[in-house]
């Protein structure tokens, strides 16, 4: 019974290493299968066929001009400040902002009461001191008369010709105070310097005005800037003259402008200077708009392809390159955009050819050939 017990054993231990060994090869055979479909990485064959399926572009190496953009805002070139020049209580403000308003209109008008009662007080001390000028005249010709005569000393002579020079100094100074008085009153009412848009009343009836405090600000409309703020790395490359396209989204303008004016001094703070350019008159324009400017300096050498060939997937841009009757799918990093093309920081070389997957022929061909099926 022993042998045939080996035998058997032997048997079952040979069936097991035949199956085993059979499992092994059809694994090798599934392993070996999968591996002929596998695509190599960050390539995606799209097919083999010896002609494209839509027109071809080339990868190029361009010369460029260098391109900067500063950003800034619109100002007046002649902001206006009417301000007070008496100390005064607000009666009334005429004006609200965005009103149009012409130069000598009525824009504030102060309480004229102590104003009116210093007029009075100097044209009273003008007609006091003309009184006393009427005499001292008359002193000096009576005087004057007498002393060939003899009738008066020549000490009495000369000191009635004193009190007249003095009595017409004292007229002279009363008819200055009341001009004086006069002007002050004038100044209670504030008018527009010139002609402009109001932007802000800065007092209401009831405030205190004092000397030199603006009351109302304004802007003239047909006399607009754009100021830019310049960091100092570019400050350098900004001339007098200098050509700049400015873009003024809010008022839908694309202006092409020269710089005018550069401040020789930097913002400490923001280490900026600041650059002004006339701007056309434009009644959509209004101070404190936003707007960017961009200006040239030298060229460059980039490497680009037509913008028809960038294929975008969320955050994802990739080329369909064809090579050797072939279409492969490559990342790319794109950079700047240059007209109709799209500079290309990595991932093509230059020559090489890509499909223009968003191409107008292929577009209309699409749309010819749905037409025909409907």
């Amino acid at each position: 019974m022993a042998p045939e017990s080996n035998r058997m054993a032997e048997l079952s231990r040979g069936r097991i290493a035949a199956a085993v060994l059979a499992g092994l090869v059809i694994l090798w055979l599934g392993a070996r299968w999968l591996e002929s479909g596998r695509i190599a990485p960050g390539l995606a064959a799209t097919g083999t066929a010896t002609a494209p399926q839509a027109p071809l572009g080339e990868a190029l190496r361009e010369t460029e001009p260098i391109r900067h953009e500063v950003i800034g805002s619109v100002q007046s070139r002649f902001p206006v400040a009417a301000a007070s020049r008496v100390a005064a209580r607000v009666v009334a403000v005429e004006v609200h902002a965005g009103e149009r308003v012409r130069a000598g209109q009525t824009l504030v008008t102060l309480d004229s009461a102590d104003l009116r009662a210093g007029l009075a007080q100097a044209e009273g001390e003008l007609a006091a001191a003309n009184g006393e000028l009427s005499r001292a005249r008359a002193d000096e010709s009576r005087y004057a008369a007498l002393y060939p005569r003899g009738s008066v000393t020549a000490s009495e002579r000369d000191t009635a010709e004193a009190a007249y020079r003095a009595a017409a100094g004292r007229a002279e100074q009363a008819r200055a105070a009341v001009a004086q008085a006069r002007a002050a009153l004038a100044y209670a009412t504030v008018k527009s310097p010139a002609d402009g848009v109001v932007i802000e009343r800065m007092v209401e009836r009831g405030d205190l005005a004092m000397p030199g405090q603006p009351l109302v600000r304004l802007y003239n409309e047909s006399a607009m800037r754009v100021e830019l703020e310049v960091p100092e790395a570019l400050a350098r490359q900004i001339r007098i003259g200098q050509p700049l396209a400015v873009s003024i989204d809010a008022a839908s303008a694309n202006l092409e402008v020269s710089v005018n004016e550069i401040v020789p001094a930097a913002d400490p703070r923001s280490r900026t200077f600041l650059v002004r350019a006339m701007l056309p008159s434009a009644a959509n324009l209004r101070p404190g708009m936003f707007a960017r400017a961009t200006f040239t300096s030298g060229t460059e050498t980039v490497l680009t392809v037509p913008a028809d060939a960038v294929v975008r997937v969320g955050q994802l841009t990739s080329l369909r390159i064809y090579q050797r009757g072939a279409t492969v799918v490559r990342m790319v990093s794109i950079g700047r955009r240059f007209g109709d093309r799209i500079e290309i920081l990595a991932g093509v070389n230059p020559g090489e050819k890509v499909l223009l997957v968003h191409s107008r022929s292929q577009t209309i061909a699409g749309q010819t050939g749905a037409a025909q099926t409907n």
